[in-house]
Parts: C-alpha cells; sequence; structure tokens
C-alpha cells in the first residue's frame, strides 16, 4: 500500500500488461511463460503474440492459455518485432505495461520492484538493469548495489544516448501505458528499435526511475535476432536509427543525439572495415562522408573513436591498418 498525497494505492489493484514476443522460440518459450507466471506481482496479463511461427511456439502458448486466463495469445503472419509491439500495445489493458522476448526470461520479483518505484516515485517509466546468460545457464555475475536514480526527461534522454550504464531495451522497463500509442518513429527500423522506441518514450516522460538490480534475463543463443549474419542489414537499421534521433532532437539534447550518430559511423567502419562485399564497402563509404561532413563534431566522441573517424577521414587504408595493429594487441 502506497500513500501519495491523500490516496492510497493498493499494488494489487495495478494490472500489468506484459507483451510477449514469440517467433520460433518452441524450445525457449517454457521458460519465458513459466517466469511470468511466477510472478509476486498477479495482477497481470500476458499477451503473447506468435508472429507466424514455423516451430511449435504457437502450440505451446496455446497450451498455457489453455492453463491461465491471464494469458492471451494471438497468432498472426509473420511480420516482424515492430508489427508484433504495435498489436500488443494496442491489446494492452493495463495501466503499465512491460516487454519481454519470447526467449528470455524475468526474475520472479522484477515487475514487483519496477511496479513499487514507479508509484512510489510517481514514475512514467521504471526500469532495471539486465544480465546476460548463455550456456544454458544463468551464470553472469552481477552485483545489485539496489540503488535508485531518479531522472526527469532529459536527464534520461542524455543517459540514454551516451549509453555508459542505461540500456537501451525495452525489455527491462516498466511503461504507462499512456506513453506508448504511435511512439515507433520508423516502422521499418529493426535494429536498433529498443532505443528509437525508448527515444520517444522518455521525451513523453516527465519522470524516470531506475534501480540497480538485474531483474532481466538475456538469453544470448545462435540465430537469435541480435547474433543475426545480416550484418550489413543490421548495420543500416542502427545507422538509420541514429540518424532518425539526431533528425528529432532538440537543442538541450542535440550534443548527445550527435555524438551518438558519429558513434555509430565509427563503429559501422570499425564492423565492416575487412569485409570485401560491395555492401560494406558501400557503407563504409556512407559513413566516411558523414565523418568529414562533422569534422568540427568529431571532438564530441571519446579518444579511441575520435582517432579512429580522423585516420578514416585521413585515409581508410590508413585506418584499416591501424585497426587490425589494435584488435590484435
Amino acid at each position: 500500500m502506497f500513500i501519495l498525497g491523500k490516496e492510497a494505492i493498493d499494488m494489487n489493484n495495478v494490472k500489468i500488461s506484459i507483451i510477449v514476443a514469440a517467433y520460433n522460440v518452441a524450445e525457449w518459450l517454457p521458460r519465458c511463460v513459466q517466469s511470468v507466471i511466477a510472478q509476486t506481482h498477479t495482477n497481470w496479463e500476458l499477451i503473447l503474440i506468435d508472429d507466424g511461427s514455423k516451430d511449435d511456439t504457437g502450440k505451446i502458448a496455446d497450451s498455457f492459455a489453455e492453463q491461465d486466463s491471464r494469458i492471451i495469445v494471438v497468432h498472426q503472419k509473420n511480420a516482424g518485432l515492430v508489427s508484433v509491439r504495435e498489436k500488443g500495445i494496442s491489446l494492452a489493458s493495463g495501466e503499465y505495461v512491460g516487454f519481454i522476448d519470447g526467449d528470455d526470461a524475468i526474475d520472479s520479483d522484477m515487475y514487483e520492484k519496477l511496479l513499487a518505484n514507479a508509484i512510489f516515485y510517481d514514475a512514467e517509466i521504471s526500469h532495471c538493469n539486465l544480465r546476460v546468460c548463455y550456456n544454458g545457464k544463468n551464470d553472469e555475475k552481477a552485483k545489485d548495489t539496489n540503488k535508485i536514480v531518479v531522472q526527469n526527461s532529459e536527464e534520461a534522454i542524455k543517459e540514454l544516448l551516451s549509453g555508459e550504464w542505461m540500456a537501451p531495451s525495452l525489455c527491462n522497463k516498466l511503461y504507462r501505458r499512456n506513453l506508448l500509442k504511435d511512439s515507433c518513429l520508423n516502422k521499418t527500423i529493426i535494429n536498433n528499435e529498443d532505443l528509437l522506441r525508448n527515444f520517444v518514450l522518455f521525451k513523453r516522460a516527465k519522470k524516470i526511475v531506475f534501480q540497480d538490480f538485474h531483474g532481466y534475463q538475456y538469453w544470448t543463443r545462435v540465430n537469435s535476432l541480435s547474433n543475426d549474419v545480416r550484418i550489413f542489414e543490421r548495420t543500416n537499421d542502427i545507422l538509420s536509427a541514429r540518424r532518425c534521433i539526431l533528425d528529432n532532437s532538440e537543442v538541450n539534447i542535440s550534443t548527445y543525439a550527435m555524438r551518438s550518430w558519429l558513434s555509430a559511423n565509427v563503429n559501422a567502419i570499425n564492423s565492416l572495415t575487412f569485409y570485401k562485399d560491395e555492401k560494406a564497402k558501400l557503407i563504409c563509404r556512407k559513413c566516411r562522408h558523414e565523418l568529414k561532413k562533422e569534422l568540427k563534431n568529431i571532438k564530441l566522441l571519446i579518444l579511441s573513436q575520435r582517432i579512429a573517424a580522423l585516420l578514416v577521414i585521413i585515409s581508410p587504408v590508413l585506418h584499416r591498418l591501424v585497426y587490425q595493429f589494435y584488435k590484435e594487441f
């Protein structure tokens, strides 16, 4: 029970809508759904969207829905992650909304903690840390300090773009539902969609609260979206997202948006510099052009990226030689 002004709020009366994107995750979906069922905050609905899976994902989802009336299953033709999230948002009826990827999981008290902070601090967004799990083990060493950080919109956006400690994921956060409508700036962007949508949501929020505990379990696996071999499409998406953020940034955050944009260009060149594919060469040429155009802003980058950017501008061949040496040593 929380007392806000003269109003008493019982957390048990606050409903959370949890949107799970599921595409060919039959092997991992039970772990995900069971982690939701195990939540200490029990007033939730799980909107599980089977995005045209070709394995048994849909059947597994249906079997869970038969066992628990709080689980809603939607089957649709494959349309991609953005479409799934938009569909889930349109169906959500809770006061707060969370997102989980179908091959990940959450700690049993994650939503209770996030909701408690959202209510106590009257924040539209409440978030925590995530920890990486791999090789079938939940074994990343993660120390929880439980430190609380409360930020206004501008402070949170600057931290989001700097990436120093705030994860850009949607999945380690809880949002007031009224923030989410029409929050996607570009529906063609898949990779970095989380960052792009969070940019919009953080702009809309007046207050954001963070607690340093690692409640979200990010499970790495072969063939997951983030490990996809389509490096060229992924790189183009990242660049497009950062450019979109820069184009939609007000003066007070433009420096951070510019740094994020330039950093993405440097990272793209670094990741593709040894590829001989024409697509890679084209992306590198475009990134070099952008870095040359923004030469006066190169100073915004951290030292290692600043050096890389200047080497690229001077000579891509020189950059490649230096970067090869850097990677080896």
